[in-house]
């Protein structure tokens, strides 16, 4: 009908003109300067049995003392168009349970914009230190960053999806998991039940030379080494993996690669090193 008046459309050179107007200038937007906060509080751990925390960006790091507390100090950092809202918006949530302590980031939701919904975007992460007797279990989780534990002498839980976990003076049990990124697990004396995984890296455990495990390592691409001369591996190219004991097999041992190195070491041989 010639009357109707008719939808109005855009053409393709005008949207192109506009995705070159908004790349141009969305640099200007992302170089304004970050902006920090820090979230400091001690905590009662009477009746708590574990510390769990789940965040998504930052790194963490569970360290030991010997105060009958938690020490939490969390460093929120935003960036982007609206540092300052994003910095408000991110939050920091502390629940405490019958037998344990949850913490938990909550990030502010993603725009819902469409097409154009990352320019502009404010990003922000949190990184963590805890404070904590070495006896009370640790769950940790995050998805970019890496995990650093030490002095620890009860059981340890670590996953991360980017980002190495190290694990220093250990005394406790262990379950670590990355994809892309390193895995290190040095105990303080013998080897303690441990299961250990990743996708990309190298995976390496140093352990007094007594120690007694049941061990079972495999690799896809890389080489698998150890100290301890009763250890024996199957397969030269491609897929390797040993099984067996040493000392008697008391502590299972579970270490699984794809890409990179799987390494038992004898903890005076490694201090050396």
């Amino acid at each position: 009908m010639s009357g109707a008046s008719r939808p109005r459309t855009w053409s393709f050179s005008l949207l192109a003109a506009l995705a070159a107007l908004l790349l141009a200038a969305a640099p200007l937007a992302l170089a304004e300067d970050a902006r920090e906060e820090r979230f400091e509080k001690t905590y009662d751990l009477e009746g708590s049995q574990k510390v769990r925390l789940q965040n998504v960006n930052g790194a963490v790091h569970v360290d030991t003392w010997d105060n009958p507390r938690l020490h939490l100090l969390a460093i929120k950092r935003a960036k982007g168009l609206r540092p300052d809202e994003t910095l408000k918006a991110t939050e920091i949530r502390v629940r405490k349970t019958e037998t344990a302590i949850e913490i938990e980031t909550i990030l502010p939701r993603a725009s819902r914009w469409g097409l154009f919904s990352w320019w502009g975007q404010s990003s922000a992460e949190v990184t963590y230190e805890l404070k904590l007797p070495a006896a009370v279990a640790v769950h940790v989780e995050t998805v970019n960053g890496r995990i650093l534990a030490e002095r620890r002498s009860g059981p340890v839980v670590l996953n991360t999806v980017n980002g190495s976990i190290r694990i220093a003076a250990q005394d406790g049990s262990v379950h670590a998991n990355t994809v892309n990124g390193s895995v290190d697990v040095a105990f303080t004396g013998p080897a303690r039940k441990s299961e250990l995984e990743t996708v990309n890296g190298s995976i390496t455990v140093s352990a007094a030379r007594e120690s007694s495990i049941r061990y079972n390592l495999q690799t896809v691409n890389g080489r698998i080494r150890s100290d301890f001369a009763d250890v024996s591996v199957k397969g030269k190219w491609g897929p390797k993996e040993a099984r067996g004991e040493v000392n008697g097999g008391r502590e299972p041992l579970s270490v699984e690669t794809v890409n990179g190195e799987v390494r038992l070491q004898v903890a005076e041989a490694a201090g050396r090193r």
